[in-house]
Order: structure tokens, then sequence, then C-alpha cells
């Protein structure tokens, strides 16, 4: 049997208390057991080792199965949050991996980079060349975006259709949630062709 296709997560220290335990490894973790995906993940409380961790993973052919890369980080629209002392901006992630994401599918999961304009993600599948990003644009209660993750996760690992996240929250099951949420897409097609925005049949613009 072929081995499932695989994520690269970055998660940064973002609990002010040490003993917190909150992380999204317990759900990553879940879906390897289950056998619909593999994991790495690294976490990151410095710009200089996140780019370290995302230059591994794009700079190697044997991490070329994990396709899909998962920020876990709280931030703004402009940056992420990578620990109490320490972000880092999203025009500097976009640029440590610019033109080296053909094919990747990225997930920020946090109600940050989803809120940027259209013209600032825009820019980023650019400069990345990404196929896609999603995320999220409201407040996350914790056991219901573990939940909405759990699914997302395992179809952007999946689908072989670039919108498979998408078309998966259209449904009846999970548009309401998708919507509750405020879960958003952005596409990149191809290079030739500018970039379409889409927020899962909900919303053009975050709300």
């Amino acid at each position: 049997m072929a081995k499932p296709n695989g994520v690269f997560c970055v998660e940064g220290e973002w609990h002010a208390d040490l003993a917190e335990r909150g992380s999204v490894l317990p759900t990553l973790e879940l879906l390897e057991r289950l056998g619909r995906l593999r994991f790495i993940h690294r976490d990151t409380a410095t710009a200089d080792e996140l780019r370290y961790f995302l230059d591994s993973w794009l700079s190697s052919r044997r991490y070329a199965a994990y396709e899909v890369g998962f920020f876990a980080s709280p931030g703004t629209p402009t940056s992420l949050q990578l620990s109490g002392k320490h972000t880092v901006d999203l025009t500097d992630i976009a640029g440590w991996m610019s033109g080296r994401c053909g094919g990747k599918r990225l997930y920020f999961g946090s109600r940050s980079i989803l809120r940027a304009s259209e013209a600032s993600l825009r820019a980023f599948l650019t400069e990345t060349g990404a196929t896609m990003v999603c995320g999220f644009t409201k407040h996350l209660d914790w056991v219901e975006s573990a939940a909405f993750e759990t699914t997302l996760l395992e179809r952007l690992v999946n689908g072989r259709r670039v919108d498979s996240a998408e078309t998966l929250f259209r449904s009846a099951r999970w548009a309401p949630m998708a919507r509750h949420l405020g879960f958003r897409v952005v596409y990149r097609h191809d290079a030739d062709r500018k970039p379409s925005v889409s927020s899962a049949g909900f919303s053009e613009t975050p709300e």
C-alpha cells in the first residue's frame, strides 16, 4: 500500500504559560494513526528557527510528499506571532519560500492571515508559487476548530483537485461550521493567471 501524503507543520510557542499543553500535535497524531496522512511537526519560537525549518522542508527531495504546509501560530493579517517576544512578517515568510512552493497547499491555523486584503494574499501566492492558501477569519473555539481541522487536513492532503477542501465545505454537513469559523480559501491556478479568491461559498471578504 502506498504511503499517504504528508503535512509539514511549524507551530509557534504561542502560550504565555509554559505549563500550557495546547497544541495541534494531537490532531496530527490522530490522523496519522488512522493512516490518513504522515506529518512532520516542529516547534518554532523565533524567525531564524522558522526560516531554518521552512528551508529544510522546501530544499530536500525527501520531503517532496509533504505537500501541505501548516502554520500553527496566532498573529495579525500581516504577521505571525511565534512567541511572546518574536513575530515575523508575512512578506518575510513569502521571501524565504519564494518560487519554491509549486504544488504546495498552505494552511494557516489561526484567524490572522486570512483576514488580510485580497491584494496581500495574491502577492503571497505569486511570490511563493503555492497552489492555494486557506484558513479562518473569525475567533476560534479550540474544540470547534479542532473538529473542523481534522477533516480539513485530511482533505488537503488527499484531495486530488486543488479545490477539494472547498468542495467538501460546500456540503450540507460542513457548510454551517465553515461559515461559523469564517473559513476562507485563496487559489493560484497557474503562473499566467491571476489567483481567484473564494470563501467556500460564503463571502468574498472576511467578516
